[in-house]
């Protein structure tokens, strides 16, 4: 980090993290996937290597703010921006501001089946059990479909054991989107990540899951829309987002 801002004249840094983090502390406070960083002081350890003034939060919320500001959700004061992939979570604008509780996570942890698999944190049948890339490679690795399958692939294949597999997956995706639409009615959905493999028939089924699940009369009809970019790079959008709003 010190080496990339060398040369630059630095604003401040925007610090995009995983787990549960304390912005006013700067500290990251618990990773379950990454032990090492429990109590990370990550915007002390970078201010002393860089001088710039550092700020932290969730990736989640970073998304959220890169939408906000360079994507699908500007002009909006109401909408959700979700990662899928190897991660999954959903930041959420509400009237304007980020939602960003003391203690809140992505809702990757949020229990969807009670009596589910075994979940990183401890719990079971979290979201994230049933919604990103190791769930979809264990599942199409059980149907005989191969090993390592990625979501492009099973579109590609085209067969219907794949299609159904994929259908499933986007189902799943749906599971944890409609608890959020029910208790914050974002009503725009922005997917990143590897919902960009799945094309029009992925959306499409999550969108109608969504509408099935919500359908509550002069509410807006939910909608879901696919970026165009890496969703790292919504994030990284989304830090830089976070240092112009503290300048």
């Amino acid at each position: 980090a010190a080496g990339v801002f060398a040369a630059q004249e630095v604003q401040g840094i925007g610090v995009a993290a995983a787990g549960l983090v304390d912005p006013l502390t700067g500290l990251i406070l618990e990773v379950n996937d990454v032990p090492a960083l429990h109590g990370y002081p990550v915007t002390e350890r970078l201010g002393a290597l860089t001088g710039a003034g550092v700020h932290l939060e969730h990736r989640a919320r970073l998304q959220v703010l890169g939408d906000r500001w360079f994507g699908a959700g500007r002009g909006r004061r109401t909408f959700a921006s979700v990662s899928t992939g190897e991660v999954l979570g959903v930041g959420v604008l509400y009237d304007g501001e980020v939602m960003a509780p003391p203690g809140g996570r992505s809702g990757a942890h949020m229990t969807v089946s009670a009596s589910g698999e075994r979940c990183t944190c401890g719990n079971r049948g979290c979201w994230k059990t049933l919604a990103t890339t190791g769930w979809l490679r264990s599942r199409a690795r059980a149907a005989g479909l191969g090993e390592a399958m990625s979501l492009a692939e099973l579109v590609r294949g085209g067969d219907a054991l794949a299609g159904r597999v994929v259908e499933e997956y986007a189902h799943n995706l749906a599971l944890g989107l409609v608890n959020v639409q029910q208790l914050f009615a974002p009503g725009l959905f922005i997917l990143h990540g590897e919902a960009r493999e799945g094309g029009e028939r992925f959306r499409t089924v999550v969108e109608e899951r969504l509408r099935d699940a919500v359908a509550f009369a002069g509410a807006e009809q939910p909608r879901v829309l696919v970026g165009t970019a890496a969703v790292d790079d919504v994030a990284l959008l989304g830090g830089a987002g976070l240092v112009l709003s503290h300048l």
